[in-house]
């Protein structure tokens, strides 16, 4: 009965959209095969753009359905307020208003690049990383007034503003432009998946899609709780003996395991909050201007607000902060460079910490053994500034160039080259080391021949040496490749690749930890 609604919906959205007026709007679509959560989908998509005025609003009306028929339900749940409110929000493909570059603007939907300041918080920010897996509907707007320009963003209108920032900018005397920035993430354990919304996040749920249980020690599929499960640790001996027992006559109660191992309750996200916030200040001047170049210095300041874990006593210790005393910027023609340097005075910071792997580094799981129990591994959430504690005090630069090939192709690349103190698992102390990242990008500008649309992207960021490709939760890398087949028809290659540290033993190993969402699909508007 299910499948039935859903496709007689997409039936009347089609008829809707068909019976508008064609000149006033179009209507993209696709077909093909996506993975979501390591299974393949096929899926149905239509995302008609209708245009109001200077306002552009994009749907996304998706079905995914398996081999079996059975269509995915997280993007059509109505069972509750809660979940038909998010549902809703999910087919807002943006409702967009101006380009980025306009004095008045504003996205509702998919963010890929947002950018706060000269980004030493916020800095290429995309909440669509984890897409289709995870859909979020942020936005971000800009505009001016008293003289000023105002910018601010959220990353899902489903957490109820989790991830924010506000910025203000404007002259002051002298060719001087300032400004100052906030960003907060109300709860960094808003990102985690809580597929029966019982607050306890998937990843230490025993019992994910049961929302009335969540823990079972021993792992052998019965719910601590449940009087049916006689031996809650799982070591062979039963725990007590009482009516709940099958073929126990007594009303009397015989305690038999005095030394029951539990797991503990895992984190209830509806209870417990882990928030960071920060600001930041900075001053640039245009000190050249002459055709096709121009060149600016600048400035900036930042602090983080909140704890870290100091990896020497265990404990929480405050957040630290980044300093840019020299920063360059220039323009020549087609090409874009930067240059910084950077200081870290008592560690515990990092530069732009809400970067594109952001929704993958926010929260991640880690596991310890209780005792030699089969099954009974403790899941415990660390959220990304409860890592910070493991960069002392550093200093060194960062540098980027961006470039237009001719009008064919664009390309980029970061890198950041800080060294001194970072904490060494193995010595169990700080010890003098590099901390480097690297970005690259590569795309097409427009088609040639049949190719479309082309584009490559690399990252990994914060590790001893990025060129020696060991992937961690902040690699990120994929490709898209769309080739033209006539009629209106494109076929659409998509790849992305990204980590998880499952077993929370600080290292990525093996497919299990490996996070590969791959799209084929035929795209067509009309």
């Amino acid at each position: 009965m299910r499948k039935i609604f859903h496709i007689s919906l997409l039936v009347v959205l089609i008829t809707f959209v068909q019976s508008q007026d064609v000149m006033d709007k179009s209507v993209q679509g696709a077909f093909g095969a996506v993975t979501i959560d390591g299974k393949i989908w096929n899926q149905i998509a239509l995302r008609p753009i209708i245009p109001i005025g200077k306002i552009s609003l994009a749907l996304d009306i998706v079905f995914y359905i398996d081999q079996d028929g059975n269509i995915h339900d997280d993007e059509w749940d109505f069972s509750s307020g809660e979940k038909s409110k998010n549902s809703i929000i999910d087919k807002i493909y943006y409702i967009r208003y101006g380009k980025k570059w306009d004095p008045f603007y504003f996205q509702i939907g998919a963010l890929d690049h947002v950018t706060m300041g000269h980004g030493i918080l916020v800095n290429n920010y995309s909440n669509t990383i984890l897409y289709p897996q995870v859909r979020k509907v942020g936005m971000e707007a800009k505009f001016q007034a008293f003289g000023l320009d105002f910018y601010g963003f959220t990353n899902d209108f489903k957490e109820n503003f989790g991830l924010t920032g506000l910025r203000v900018s404007g002259p002051a005397p002298g060719g001087i432009k300032v400004g100052g920035s906030i960003a907060f993430d109300r709860n960094q354990y808003l990102g985690l998946k809580d597929s029966d919304s019982d607050g306890r996040p998937d990843l230490v749920d025993d019992f994910p899609n049961n929302s009335n249980y969540w823990l079972d020690t021993d792992g052998d599929g019965l719910a601590d709780v449940l009087s049916e499960e006689l031996d809650i640790d799982g070591d062979g001996i039963t725990d007590t003996l009482d009516s709940d027992v099958p073929g126990w006559p007594l009303d009397t109660s015989i305690v038999l395991d005095t030394d029951i191992i539990r797991k503990p309750e895992p984190l209830n996200v509806d209870e417990k909050v882990r928030s960071i916030s920060a600001l930041s200040f900075d001053v640039s001047k245009r000190i050249l201007t002459e055709k096709n170049m121009n060149v600016s210095i600048y400035a900036q300041f930042a602090a983080l607000i909140g704890e870290t874990t100091d990896p020497i006593s265990g404990r929480d210790t405050t957040l630290g902060t980044g300093i840019i005393p020299f920063g360059l910027s220039t323009k020549l023609g087609p090409a874009r460079f930067n240059f910084e340097y950077r200081m870290m005075p008592s560690g515990r910071f990092e530069f732009g910490y809400w970067d594109r792997s952001y929704e993958i580094e926010r929260a991640t799981f880690t596991s310890t053994n209780v005792g030699s129990l089969t099954g009974a591994d403790v899941g415990q959430i660390i959220t990304k500034d409860s890592r910070l504690g493991k960069f002392g005090k550093q200093k060194g630069y960062f540098s980027t160039l961006s470039i237009d090939l001719g009008s064919m192709v664009g390309a980029s690349m970061s890198y950041q080259n800080l060294f001194g103190q970072q904490w060494d698992d193995t010595s169990n102390s700080f010890i003098e080391d590099r901390n480097q990242s690297f970005i690259a990008s590569i795309g097409l500008k427009k088609p040639i021949s049949k190719i479309t649309s082309a584009r490559w992207y690399y990252q990994q960021r914060n590790v001893p040496n990025p060129f020696e490709f060991e992937f961690t939760e902040s690699t990120i890398s994929g490709y898209r490749i769309g080739i033209k087949l006539g009629n209106g028809m494109i076929l659409n290659y998509i790849f992305r690749q990204s980590f998880r540290d499952i077993d929370g033993d600080g290292k990525v190993n093996g497919p299990e930890e490996t996070i590969n969402m791959t799209s084929i699909e035929t795209s067509f508007s009309f």
